[in-house]
């Protein structure tokens, strides 16, 4: 019987406890918390940070672990594949590639070389002559840390600032703002070979000053015609230039009428579980297949990608929180059993405490749905806010939708 480290993946723990028991496989869980959705599936947990390299590696050492998941983490990741290389362990990916996908920079540069366009990037000296707008953010770092729309020169220097404590490294980005509408494109490495696996149009809202989140994706995008013809392939070229094997990958790309201009990307699924769209429209799980890659060291021949966008069109809809601790959450059950529901994301429960600081960490939960058209979209959207209901401990409402803000 193997046993599997699962370092990280809360929000699919069901999904993983499923994959566990199909293959007959011993889940061992870690983290700082004693209560935690993966202890709670894990057939034995201790108390060990998860990036505790040390003690993870004599964990692995003494209970005799085969497989290490790091859910999908971004500062889980590297530690896992550290870990995996200590103990000749399956990883989905090298560190080389997991550094040159993730680092904002380093990932513009090699979408340059393999000719798809990204904005143009400047200089902090060069402030005086830049063609503002600009936009300053780290060079490494995730969930909209540290961004900043910057118009002019004092500007520009606040939001540097701004942004340089959120970067590892202490390197941060000044580029082109590009006031167009962004979309998010999906693809699986399944043994190598590199599939296109759906793109979204994305909408973003502001929760506060200098914020910038995901309000709605809608599937699929106005103008993936446009990009299958003229983006597509070198996308596959340029993954399969670095030796890329398995695992999801999503890509932030702007969207000025069938134009595309690439910002940024994930090796890895994002934390609104985007492997459940790639699910519908191609019939292959990429959780399943980073599963399969932890305990088997590759992905199962048996998984085939066709995608398929003649579906029903398919939207994720995050809801946010004001600031408060929650008391009381109402409706989750009407919304669950409402027949649009494809799959539900809760991210917040009763007793966290919500800041407002313009980022993800505001996400009440993500609502996967199934829609016709707009006008159908928009009756879900309202027929969920009408339900659903998450209030303070003084008694206020702190749901609210982004695309309905003020």
């Amino acid at each position: 019987m193997k046993k599997m480290l699962i370092m990280g993946g809360s929000n699919c723990a069901k999904e993983i406890k499923a994959f566990a028991q199909k293959h007959n496989i011993t889940l061992i869980a870690v983290g700082n918390v004693a209560d935690s959705p993966l202890k709670r599936i894990a057939d034995k947990s201790y108390m060990i940070d998860a990036i505790d390299l040390e003690a993870l590696d004599n964990l692995v050492k003494t209970e005799h672990i085969d497989a290490i998941f790091p859910g999908f983490n971004e500062i889980l990741v590297p530690y896992a594949i550290k870990l995996a290389n200590r103990n000749n362990l399956p990883a989905y990916c090298t560190l080389e590639q997991w550094e040159l996908c993730m680092d904002k920079e380093k990932f513009k540069q090699l979408c340059l070389d393999n000719g798809i366009p990204a904005a143009r990037q400047y200089r902090l000296e060069d402030a005086a002559d830049l063609p503002y707008p600009v936009v300053t953010k780290p060079a490494d770092s995730c969930g909209s840390q540290g961004f900043s729309i910057c118009r002019n020169a004092d500007e520009l220097k606040k939001g540097y600032d701004r942004a340089y404590p959120f970067s590892a490294t202490g390197r941060v980005i000044i580029e082109d703002y590009l006031p167009y509408d962004a979309v998010i494109i999906h693809y699986t490495a399944v043994n190598g070979k590199i599939c296109f696996s759906g793109i979204s149009d994305k909408q973003s809202g502001a929760l506060c000053e200098n914020s910038s989140v995901m309000a709605l994706q809608r599937f699929p995008s106005a103008n993936e015609p446009e990009y299958l013809a003229t983006i597509n392939e070198k996308a596959i070229q340029m993954y399969e230039s670095i030796g890329v094997q398995n695992g999801p990958i999503w890509i932030e790309a702007f969207n000025n009428n069938g134009s595309f201009y690439f910002n940024e990307m994930g090796y890895r699924f994002g934390g609104s579980m985007t492997f459940y769209p790639v699910e519908y429209y191609t019939g292959v799980s990429q959780l399943d297949l980073l599963l399969e890659n932890a305990a088997f060291g590759k992905s199962s021949p048996e998984h085939v990608m066709h995608y398929d966008n003649s579906k029903k069109r398919y939207g994720i809809l995050p809801l946010h929180l004001h600031a408060g601790t929650i008391a009381k959450i109402e409706g989750e059950a009407a919304v669950e059993n409402s027949g649009y529901l494809y799959q539900y994301v809760p991210i917040h429960s009763t007793g966290d405490t919500v800041v407002e600081n313009g980022t993800v960490s505001q996400v009440f939960a993500y609502f996967h749905v199934l829609f016709e058209d707009d006008a159908d979209l928009q009756r879900i959207i309202d027929d969920i806010l009408n339900k659903l209901s998450v209030q303070s401990e003084s008694g206020e409402e702190m749901l609210f939708c982004v695309l309905k803000k003020g």
